[in-house]
């Protein structure tokens, strides 16, 4: 009889600590869940490099263009963007760059994904008559021109001209770069009615590329990170995204969701 009340006693033991294990591994499990939905980032832009800060204000600066422009021309747009809505998808940029998640690490330092360069926010080419007189301190090495115009376009938005050259017996050419990312668009539209100017070059690839869409949503933004391949020089013909939604942004922090993945297997030489 004590033989037999020792085993139940042990058997209840056995299945107490079964239903311990069982109750804490089904907390971590449910822990686990809710990290990888939801991570609070506390942002900055201290420890990034340079070059990360300027493709993070480039990438901020052309979907703000897209988001205001609705899909019209970004040259009817002002040259300024408006800063509200730039600072909001930095913020969601940087949110999702400093996120523990191992997506975020893939798209952002893995595979180190940035906006497809359209539109123009940095730089634009001028091609001019080379026998425009206004030009002729740049053809002696200098950044300025004769054009009172074109130097005080340059003067309002903080323009330099550089790399001037030689494009054929009729035309030479120079880039027009800005010191922070604009809309270039607009400030091309400037230069195009100038004397002597031919041709404005946006230096925008005449092809298809990886790229990042900013979507606003009722929280926040959402990010969707894309790798594109297959015959890009045509138009890509396949895509994979990643997608996140950047909630409850403030000056310092943000909660981070993945979404989820989408669209066609990755190449195995780009896994």
């Amino acid at each position: 009889m004590i033989d037999r009340t020792l085993h139940i006693i042990y058997n209840l033991g056995v299945l107490t600590i079964l239903w311990l294990v069982l109750a804490s591994f089904t907390s971590t499990m449910e822990y686990n869940r809710t990290s990888v939905n939801s991570s609070l980032v506390f942002f900055d832009m201290d420890n990034l490099s340079d070059y990360q800060k300027k493709m993070y204000e480039r990438d901020a600066t052309r979907l703000a263009l897209r988001y205001v422009s609705k899909g019209s021309d970004f040259s009817n747009l002002s040259p300024r963007v408006p800063m509200e809505v730039k600072n909001e998808i930095l913020s969601s940029l940087l949110a999702v760059h400093k996120s523990p998640f191992n997506e975020a690490l893939e798209v952002t330092r893995k595979h180190k994904l940035h906006t497809f360069p359209n539109p123009a926010v940095d730089k634009f080419q001028v091609n001019y008559k080379n026998t425009s007189t206004w030009a002729t301190p740049l053809k002696l090495g200098d950044n300025i021109t004769n054009s009172e115009t074109i130097n005080k376009i340059c003067d309002d938005f903080g323009l330099i001209i550089e790399s001037h050259k030689i494009w054929d017996d009729e035309k030479n050419l120079f880039i027009v770069k800005a010191k922070q990312t604009l809309n270039m668009a607009a400030i091309a539209e400037q230069f195009k009615s100038h004397e002597g100017v031919e041709l404005v070059n946006m230096l925008i690839p005449d092809t298809d590329g990886n790229d990042i869409l900013a979507t606003r949503t009722s929280k926040g933004w959402r990010l969707d990170y894309m790798i594109k391949f297959d015959s890009c020089f045509t138009g890509c013909k396949k895509k994979h995204v990643w997608s996140f939604e950047i909630a409850n942004i403030s000056s310092g922090s943000a909660n981070v969701n993945f979404l989820g993945e989408s669209g066609d297997e990755l190449p195995d030489w780009m896994k």
